[in-house]
């Protein structure tokens, strides 16, 4: 990354934390949201994040990228853990244990997932030039389990949401053996990668492989298939289809590769435009935190509303029967005859017990029903109308899934949040419609020149 760039990562930055410390911070503390990144993940260098199937090619394509072999290839499995490849002058590998306890690095955040996976965690630190200024994460080969059940010790998706979240790029690999998406895959594809799209790039590997072009048109329409399953979508993203020219075209490969070349080129650009998405991610990253605070908010505040009309509307009801019990027994006090006193005084009283038991019947059932509102339920009430008359449904639904757990949470808690102030809808909304857009304006004219030398080949190898 250049000096440059770095200067407008860094303000960028400074500027989303202020962002968020002004206006985000006091809401999230009231409603228990999560926090904003740490500043040393947001000052990390650009991340790329590998993925697929253990025979998808994710370290024959990085070792491509760099121009070196750096990790280790093979048919079978070669390693079963997350390996951050990054660059130094001196080589040296480092355990799990180093990489999450060094408060200088960006890592610290993954000892969460527990030990299993702090033991399934390396950095490679190679000299090679290639990796200046970038990461590399290479990811366990995903298991298609028929039953989508693989134990390994620590939650694999949580993990990969984990890296997903802090990549700048993503690439997802598919090989011409394996081009179905059941199992793990379906799983990474459907909830670890949900509302990540923008920088992930698919990609159907070894097409080289293929003895004919029928034999490749099967398989990529079983690919297409799969796909159109796990991203339920008109239409599918864009497939790059790649090879690796480097280690040679099969010897029994029917398919001609002039337009893979070009395709395997493009990305390899949109590897080395890490560091431009860095600046955009970064403002998404903040986009996406209030847009999910929004919906956190609104679901507590629409069940801090729901419980204070049901208390409001009980409160009225006991205080209706309290006041027409007192007339009663003023009535009675006042015009009963001594023959009849004594059984209008227990007619009142009988009234006022029945009233009483009604309205605290109604009350225990009410709070019942409302608190076996599932969170789905709660969720679907509190937007009814923008789910209805809106055409942003689904991405509502996914930001939604993002926030769920968090949400549940909460309200295990126990805690009676309080219901959200105006000024606070109107802080969010101003973050989300004005701030953000502003922010990302000026980093767009701001990048525009070193993106301009990007393209015409007017930059560092």
């Amino acid at each position: 990354m250049s000096e440059q760039l770095q200067d407008l990562v860094t303000q960028i930055e400074t500027r989303t934390r202020q962002i968020y410390e002004e206006h985000l911070a006091p809401i999230a503390t009231r409603f228990e949201f999560e926090g904003p990144p740490p500043h040393s993940e947001t000052s990390a260098p650009p991340m790329v994040l590998f993925l697929g199937n253990h025979s998808a090619g994710k370290s024959s394509f990085i070792n491509h990228l760099v121009g070196e072999q750096i990790q280790r290839t093979g048919i079978a499995p070669i390693d079963d853990g997350f390996t951050v490849i990054t660059h130094g002058e001196v080589a040296e590998v480092k355990d799990g244990m180093s990489v999450v306890t060094n408060p200088k690095l960006a890592w610290n955040d993954l000892e969460r997932f527990g030990p299993q996976l702090v033991s399934h965690l390396k950095m490679v630190v190679h000299p090679n030039p290639g990796l200046h200024g970038i990461a590399l994460i290479d990811s366990p080969g995903m298991i298609d389990a028929a039953d989508g059940k693989v134990d390994r010790g620590y939650n694999f998706p949580e993990v990969v949401r984990w890296f997903a979240e802090r990549a700048d790029v993503i690439l997802f690999l598919f090989d011409p053996d394996k081009p179905g998406t059941t199992g793990e895959t379906l799983k990474i594809l459907t909830e670890s990668l949900m509302g990540l799209d923008h920088k992930l790039l698919l990609i159907f590997n070894k097409v080289d492989r293929f003895e004919s072009m029928r034999d490749y048109a099967r398989a990529y329409g079983a690919l297409c298939w799969n796909l159109s399953k796990a991203i339920p979508r008109k239409d599918l993203p864009h497939i790059f289809n790649t090879y690796l020219p480097d280690q040679g075209a099969s010897p029994q490969s029917g398919v001609p590769t002039g337009d893979f070349d070009k395709q395997t080129e493009e990305v390899r650009r949109e590897v080395s435009r890490a560091p431009f998405r860095r600046v955009d991610n970064v403002i998404s990253r903040l986009y996406q935190h209030a847009r999910r605070m929004r919906v956190h908010v609104r679901v507590l505040d629409h069940r801090a509303r729901e419980r204070f009309w049901l208390l409001l509307r009980y409160g009225v009801l006991g205080g209706a029967v309290a006041l027409l019990g007192v007339v009663g027994l003023y009535l009675v006090w006042s015009y009963a005859s001594q023959d009849h006193f004594g059984s209008a005084l227990l007619g009142v009283l009988a009234v006022i017990l029945v009233g009483a038991c009604a309205v605290t019947a109604l009350f225990l059932w009410d709070r019942r029903r409302l608190n076996a509102l599932s969170l789905d339920q709660l969720f679907e009430s509190t937007f009814a109308r923008e789910l209805t008359l809106g055409d942003n449904a689904e991405d509502l639904r996914a930001v939604w899934a993002s926030v769920r757990e968090r949400v549940r949470r909460a309200l295990e808690t126990g805690k009676r949040f309080p219901r959200a102030r105006r000024a606070e809808f109107k802080r969010l909304e101003k973050v989300i419609t004005k701030s953000i857009p502003a922010l990302r304006l000026k980093a767009a004219e701001s990048t525009k020149v070193a993106e301009t030398q990007f393209v015409t080949g007017d930059h560092d190898a």
